[in-house]
């Protein structure tokens, strides 16, 4: 069985916000992981500007699995 797609996850994200509409999400950290971050990454266009960071999609890729792992923690602990 594979793995969600970026959309999919999002979908079941959305869902308790539509059902409870009261309810404020403090954190959505708990429901990205690595893969989801993989698969956006994936999503993402290339060719665009560099980020607000500075670094451009090709910088990125050159270290993306420590990247993407960095990126995760950095969600994670907020």
């Amino acid at each position: 069985m594979s793995s969600p797609t970026v959309s999919t996850t999002l979908q079941r994200i959305a869902e308790p916000a539509r059902q409870h509409t009261a309810m404020a999400f403090t954190t959505l950290a708990h429901l990205i992981d690595g893969d989801m971050l993989r698969k956006a990454y994936h999503q993402t266009r290339r060719d665009g500007a560099p980020g607000v960071d500075g670094v451009t999609a090709a910088e990125y890729a050159a270290n993306l699995e420590a990247n993407l792992a960095d990126l995760h923690e950095r969600l994670r602990n907020g």
